[in-house]
């Protein structure tokens, strides 16, 4: 593989606890992540993307590891498919000082057409048409891309889909230096987390007991709040979930739910039931 104008043998490089990356890459004196991080913030400025975004989304794709391949044949430290590569005029996505660049120009234009980056990290991964139908309604992203824009964005598919062109500038941790968000990745420290409402589960249980749902977050939570005495009564101080999704044929808006959390299918039956009898309203739907 070319790096720099010549050739480098992967099998049995390790640097700096790391496998698979060029020694060819590092300058004097330099550790692979900041030879990585160099050609990562390069590439980002040169596209306007945030450097934080494009290092967190590069680590998942493959490590920093320029000789990953993955099970379906992505390929590279960006994990370009071989058509992909092909169609952008990457000639190795092996090579890192090619790879990069192609992978930031990629997602730029990902952001111009869908309107934000959340939606550009979905198209990275799943593909742009997969995209399209999630927002005209007629199918839902894989679980794996909902995963991938939450660990990179701290967002979920559903608000970068409603906020479109408006309101969907990434969060502050899209805008660190790169070397600051590798070293949180390496400590095993999660990707950028949303702020939970106050109050409310940061996380989904199995089952839900739905107690109020709305299309607007401000209108779901004020009914949830106006059976708050029986929902307190019946589910003590469990914290409730707010779950937002789209519906099918409803555009880029989503809908807001509050559910109580419930392990089993069964558990959640018999709290709805306890609620449905002290006068409350629910249904029973798994997360």
């Amino acid at each position: 593989m070319a790096c720099g104008g010549r050739t480098w043998i992967l099998a049995g490089v390790v640097a700096a606890g790391l496998a698979g990356v060029p020694p060819c890459l590092a300058g004097e004196g330099e550790t692979v992540d900041q030879a990585v991080c160099r050609l990562i913030e390069a590439a980002a400025r040169t596209h306007a993307v945030p450097v934080g975004f494009f290092a967190r989304l590069i680590w998942k794709e493959s490590t920093f590891r320029a000789d990953a391949v993955s099970h379906k044949g992505a390929q590279g430290i960006a994990q370009f498919m071989p058509g992909t590569a092909a169609e952008r005029g990457l000639a190795d996505p092996f090579d890192p000082e090619t790879a990069l660049p192609a992978a930031a120009r990629l997602i730029a234009d990902h952001a111009r057409r869908f309107g934000n980056l959340g939606l550009a990290a979905a198209a990275y991964n799943a593909g742009p048409a997969r995209v399209d139908a999630f927002l005209a309604g007629r199918s839902r992203l894989p679980a794996e891309t909902r995963g991938y824009i939450l660990a990179i964005t701290g967002r979920s598919a559903d608000d970068w889909a409603a906020a479109g062109a408006r309101g969907g500038e990434p969060p502050a941790s899209a805008e660190e230096p790169c070397l600051t968000v590798v070293a949180s990745l390496r400590r095993g420290r999660p990707g950028p987390a949303a702020a939970p409402d106050a109050g409310f589960a940061a996380e989904l249980s199995p089952w839900g007991i739905q107690v109020a749902g709305a299309p607007s977050k401000a209108v779901a939570l004020a009914a949830y709040r106006r059976q708050l005495a029986r929902i307190a009564a019946v589910f003590g101080d469990a914290n409730p979930m707010i779950v937002g999704t789209r519906l099918a044929g409803r555009g880029r808006a989503a809908f807001y739910r509050v559910r109580m959390p419930a392990q089993t299918r069964e558990e959640a039956n018999a709290g709805c039931a306890r609620l449905r009898k002290s006068g409350g309203a629910c249904i029973v739907l798994a997360n």
